[in-house]
């Protein structure tokens, strides 16, 4: 049985244990691609470069999920994942799947997907960005889209990328989303770009679905897109968003660190309820600004994710605080962890 250049070790091992033997390479000269047995891979990656990739990556895990928006061996974000012809979440994908669409991925823009291959010190070959979509392997029976990406909006809300997204972010996954926004009427491109017209759009929308008008895109401002496609138009060229509906003529400003008094020596005055995970403040934001700057992480999304309530579990560790936690038992951000974002002496690198 032939076997493609992209088998994974487990399966070359499988191979081997059944006692074939390798086969002659065939070369096809309309795409180029190798095919082989047991042998070492004779054109694009080998099988040693891309386990070196996913143990990078992933720990060469096909199935993990740990919601942080990148699924599976080799961290496909849904956008990109679909815009190899994926559908679902690429963890849920088989083993021989997410190696045959990350091939792809490597004909389409080499290893500049993937961080992890410059840090493991991967090469390109003639086969990278050659743009050649490679057909499947032998043994490949999941429905498959060679062109790879829709390039018209669906219907069909697809799941949230699980990140944030604001502006100056690129990402395959804003495509879509935008794409779904220009379908509405809004003045966007497709492009993955995340710049001031759609800020704009994201602004508007927030003011449309009554959401905290951050101008990023959580998973509120990312479902709206789909939900409130059929029960309004949006204002001309984008609109304006105001600051949560409550006075029309009241333009919502975004937040500043100045505003949030980032780097002063004493803090602000500390938000009256507890911000905890999975929500989406302007306060957020400004505790995320100020923890940047004892070295941790953060870019000032306004979301509290996993990235966030791993500072603030580092900074209650490092202060002593015990008692400012949300109703999962999670460490949340009240009067005294925002206190110690300014005024501790905490390192957060």
């Amino acid at each position: 049985m032939r076997r493609f250049a992209f088998t994974s070790p487990a399966r070359v091992r499988s191979v081997l244990s059944r006692g074939l033997t390798a086969t002659a390479v065939v070369v096809t000269a309309v795409t180029s691609l190798v095919f082989l047995g047991a042998g070492s891979a004779a054109a694009d990656p080998s099988a040693n470069a891309w386990y070196q990739l996913r143990m990078c990556e992933s720990s060469n895990r096909y199935d993990i999920n740990t919601g942080n928006g990148y699924y599976g061996a080799y961290q496909f974000s849904l956008g990109t994942w679909a815009s190899v012809g994926g559908t679902g979440l690429p963890s849920a994908a088989t083993p021989a799947e997410q190696d045959y669409r990350a091939l792809i991925l490597y004909r389409k823009r080499g290893w500049s997907p993937w961080t992890c291959a410059v840090l493991v010190g991967l090469h390109e070959d003639a086969d990278a960005r050659s743009g050649v979509i490679p057909p499947p392997p032998a043994d490949f029976n999941s429905p498959y889209n060679f062109a790879g990406g829709a390039s018209t909006p669906t219907a069909a809300r697809p799941p949230w990328p699980g990140r944030q997204f604001t502006k100056g972010d690129s990402s395959e996954d804003l495509k879509v989303w935008q794409k779904q926004l220009a379908a509405l009427g809004y003045d966007v491109i497709g492009t993955g770009y995340f710049g001031p017209s759609t800020q704009k759009a994201v602004l508007d929308l927030q003011k449309r679905g009554s959401l905290t008008a951050t101008g990023s895109i959580d998973s509120k401002t990312w479902d709206a897109a789909w939900t409130l496609a059929a029960t309004s138009s949006p204002s001309p060229s984008g609109g304006t968003a105001n600051t949560g509906g409550t006075d029309p003529n009241v333009v919502y400003k975004p937040r500043t660190k100045a505003d949030c008094h980032v780097g002063d020596a004493t803090a602000p005055p500390a938000p009256s309820t507890l911000l905890a995970y999975g929500q989406t403040k302007l306060e957020i934001q400004c505790f995320q600004w100020q923890a940047a700057t004892k070295g941790a992480g953060l870019s000032g999304t306004a979301y509290f994710g996993e990235v966030t309530l791993g500072v603030v579990t580092k900074l209650q560790q490092l202060t002593g605080i015990t008692d400012e936690k949300d109703s999962a038992g999670r460490p949340a951000i009240g009067p005294k962890t925002w206190k110690a974002a300014w005024e501790s002496t905490a390192s957060l690198k």
